[in-house]
């Protein structure tokens, strides 16, 4: 096989990698918008999840970062993938498979603008790869669902690898990039600020809470990004949690007057105010998506939501308390009744300001560039 690239990987698998290297016949590539890019760490831990669906169909997963490979080896410490991680610096593999981009003025300082998410599944049964699915997003939220990868692959198996490949030597691209757009939720997550101070975990504000309740937040996108963005439509791969109660940790004391539930669809603005409250980066999308599954965790004053939790497969991607309720335990609530709720292991990733909350509720903490990484398994 014509390999075509030799890349750094960090991941499983041989360093460096070919695609002549890959022990399948089928490869899928997440061309990913950068290490900082929310949607892709939550696509990649959904990937993970159902990874062995792909090794079913004898297809392997590549995680591409356009980073250089120190950054990539961050990346698969916090995520553990079982698939390759490439080190794509020079954004060779994003370059080749035309990976969109949106530069201009700005550049690389907005959210909005820089290289826009893809995902390509190859055929590497010809004697050079041929490119069978592409979905070329034209947003940072418009990624394919893992059903809709997976479905690719099963129609690229029925193909007959010794057809003639077509007039490319390359790359034949088979079939056109997917056309299905994400379903866009029209309700509006105004700003806040009011409501709650600067508590960012990712840059720029002040933190002006106590130890005991500071505002953490595994945020990733920019201060810039707008909430109201297209959402992306998860798959549904286990019962919606809201059919169930939230639970309040026996151990959990909470204030007078404040009760803990779980959030839904109706709940997404007043969640939002509260995180964007803080100046939390956790972009509308991910509230939208983490609502129907029930991973949206609510602390109410009355009819009164005073803090707010998101959590998308194990991971917390941010919690925030209005500044007038902050110092009061409620935070540490929220976290104590995630991690009960989950039954398994919980991270998060967090700066230095908010170090001594996640340690105080008993996460194992490591370091991961500028900012910091935590860990808590429940028994």
């Amino acid at each position: 096989m014509n390999s075509g690239f030799v890349l750094p990987n960090v991941g499983p698998g041989p360093d460096p990698l070919t695609f002549g290297d890959l022990e399948a016949e089928f490869a899928v590539l997440l061309l990913h918008r950068d290490f900082y890019c929310s949607e892709c760490r939550q696509q990649v831990r959904r990937v993970k999840k159902r990874y062995d669906e792909f090794e079913a169909r004898n297809a392997e997963v590549l995680s591409v970062l356009p980073e250089d490979r120190e950054t990539a080896a961050e990346w698969q410490k916090q995520y553990h993938l079982p698939f390759p991680v490439i080190a794509d610096a020079e954004t060779e593999l994003g370059d080749h498979f035309e990976q969109p981009t949106r530069f201009g003025l700005l550049g690389r300082l907005h959210d909005v603008i820089g290289r826009m998410p893809a995902a390509i599944v190859l055929d590497l049964r010809w004697s050079d790869p041929i490119e069978t699915f592409a979905h070329r997003g034209d947003s940072r939220t418009d990624r394919p669902r893992v059903d809709e990868i997976l479905d690719a692959l099963a129609h690229a198996a029925t193909l007959d690898a010794g057809e003639d490949a077509g007039p490319s030597p390359q790359i034949d691209r088979v079939a056109p990039r997917s056309e299905s757009k994400r379903a866009v939720d029209d309700a509006d997550a105004p700003e806040d600020t009011a409501d709650s101070a600067a508590g960012d975990a990712g840059g720029e504000g002040t933190d002006d809470t106590t130890p005991d309740d500071a505002e953490p937040a595994a945020a990733d996108a920019g201060p810039d990004a707008d909430p109201d963005e297209g959402a992306e439509v998860l798959e549904r791969t286990h019962p919606p949690k809201p059919q169930r109660p939230l639970a309040t940790p026996d151990h959990v004391e909470l204030p007078e007057g404040i009760e803990l539930r779980r959030g839904g669809n109706g709940d997404v603005v007043d969640a939002m105010r509260v995180l964007q409250g803080a100046l939390l980066d956790v972009d509308g999308s991910t509230v939208r998506d983490a609502a129907p599954d029930g991973e949206v965790l609510l602390a109410e004053d009355g009819d009164w939501v005073v803090g707010a939790l998101v959590m998308r497969e194990g991971h917390i991607e941010g919690v925030a308390i209005r500044r007038e309720y902050r110092g009061r335990g409620i935070g540490a609530a929220l976290v104590e009744a995630a991690v009960e709720d989950e039954g398994g292991t919980v991270t998060a990733d967090f700066r230095a300001g908010v170090r001594g909350f996640w340690a105080d509720l008993g996460f194992e903490i490591d370091r991961e560039g500028s900012r910091f990484w935590g860990r808590r398994t429940v028994d």
